[in-house]
């Protein structure tokens, strides 16, 4: 179990979660009914970006 604490850019907002995989840069995150895009990761603090609806992904 890995445990993450997001910020977001000129906010002093802080959520705190848990994963079951390891979080990179790039992937995205989705909490309830809210989505984000990591930016960056340092340790277990990731730098977030809320994102609007996803539409569709392909690999």
């Amino acid at each position: 179990m890995f445990y993450y604490k997001g910020a977001f850019r000129e906010t002093d907002n802080f959520i705190y979660f848990k994963s079951d995989v390891p979080l990179v840069e790039s992937d995205v995150v989705v909490l309830g009914e809210k989505t984000y895009f990591i930016e960056s990761v340092e340790k277990e603090f990731l730098l977030l970006q809320k994102v609007g609806s996803i539409v569709s992904v392909s690999v």
